[in-house]
């Protein structure tokens, strides 16, 4: 399975290229040590320590900057990167630029212009304020960053699609921001420029279809660019990833992020946004505003992915075999707390259960064991024909050994 590290240079083009910067660093400190005087100022292993970060928040932003008129500009993409070391995953949400917030200090505005107002601290005080998610650093990418580190890597294969019908493709030119798209349909290999305006347009359908296309070159980077095996040409791209981003993430910090992030594997990386909660608001000006339950929905989603652990069975089945009233529920509660998914509480067929039975499938063991841990107590039993429970789940039955105060009841 492919490590999340390859994808991390492909979050240049959507401000994760700091993160992709960091990913790179970690690839070449893989390097033979020989090549690396030990234990000096060169040796990884003296500048990078143990990780530590346990859940953490990042914002990535591109801002569509134009200094030759004195302008901030916008923030052009804003993505949310959650991470959770414990459980070896990580989240995407993409923030949608026209989504109409309350920025503090300008009144009612689309959240873009919080960038504008404020630079990266006002945009990040507008989304904390408007998602209720507490950002514990950011990340802001220089798109032509971006173009230079696509060239470095020799270009990108995609399939670019006919946006505009009847083999148009896509074509789009703004000479103020100096963003040029003239891609013809079809599979081709993009240059740097050509590659920032294929994850830049979005004239001919939408936001969404414009993060759509943002996924298609993640997928084709990391497949064909960013493995282990390009370690020469991951080196030589380091210097104009860090040229390329400004962020607030300390030596040590970006240490300990780069080595949580080189253990993900892209099947542990969720991608998702707010597109099934949005309806336009006609104003005169171009606005979406999140449904209510929108904001709760997708980060209840995102918490619940952050929490379950990979490669394991983590579906249970609680049922009450001591007759202790509530003793399902509290085991329940403190298994949800460990990242398990609790698919169903109830009453077992007797009450007379003096042990805690820990049912587990083929696959199950090491879940299994997990549950031991956090409940303290409990027998290992695997499922077999002589057992009436599920093989998709671990199945516990409580018995009268549950300490339900240790377990928070």
């Amino acid at each position: 399975m492919r490590s999340f590290l390859d994808y991390l240079i492909y979050m240049c083009a959507f401000c994760v290229i700091g993160v992709g910067a960091l990913g790179a660093w970690e690839a070449v400190s893989e390097q033979p040590r020989a090549l690396i005087s030990p234990g000096g100022e060169g040796d990884p292993r003296a500048v990078i320590p143990s990780p530590n970060i346990g859940k953490m928040t990042i914002l990535l932003m591109g801002a569509d900057e134009r200094p030759q008129f004195g302008d901030k500009g916008r923030s052009d993409t804003m993505i949310l990167l959650f991470v959770s070391q414990r459980t070896k995953k990580a989240a995407l949400l993409s923030i949608p630029r026209d989504l109409r917030v309350h920025i503090p200090g300008h009144g009612r505005d689309k959240i873009n212009a919080a960038y504008a107002y404020g630079g990266v601290e006002l945009a990040r005080d507008t989304i904390e304020q408007e998602l209720g998610v507490h950002i514990d650093a950011y990340a802001k990418a220089d798109f032509q960053g971006f173009v230079e580190v696509v060239d470095q890597l020799g270009g990108v294969t995609v399939e670019v699609p006919d946006v505009e019908g009847r083999g148009r493709g896509m074509n789009y030119d703004d000479n103020a921001d100096g963003l040029h798209v003239h891609l013809k349909p079809g599979l081709q290999t993009l240059n740097g420029e050509q590659a920032i305006g294929f994850v830049r347009y979005r004239k001919g359908d939408s936001d969404f279809k414009r993060s759509e296309r943002q996924q298609q070159f993640l997928k084709a980077m990391a497949e064909q660019k960013l493995k282990l095996s390009n370690i020469v040409d991951l080196a030589r791209v380091v210097p104009k990833a860090f040229g390329a981003v400004e962020t607030d993430i300390g030596l040590r910090k970006a240490g300990e992020l780069a080595q949580v992030l080189r253990d993900i594997r892209s099947d542990s990386l969720l991608m998702t946004s707010f597109q099934d909660y949005l309806h336009d608001v006609n104003t005169g000006i171009y606005y979406v505003e999140i449904s209510a339950g929108g904001v709760s929905a997708v980060l209840g989603e995102i918490e619940r992915h952050l929490s379950s652990m990979p490669d394991e069975v983590n579906l249970v089945d609680v049922l009450n075999g001591s007759g202790a009233a509530g003793v399902a529920a509290t085991v329940g509660s403190a298994l949800s707390s460990e990242g398990f998914e609790i698919n169903d509480t109830g009453n077992a067929t007797s009450f007379d259960h003096a042990r805690t039975q820990i049912y587990y499938p083929d696959d199950g063991i090491m879940a299994a064991r997990r549950v031991q841990r956090v409940l303290g107590t409990g027998d290992l039993v695997k499922v077999d024909e002589q057992q009436p429970y599920p093989q998709d789940r671990l199945t516990i039955v409580t018995g009268e050994d549950i300490d339900t105060e240790a377990l928070g009841g």
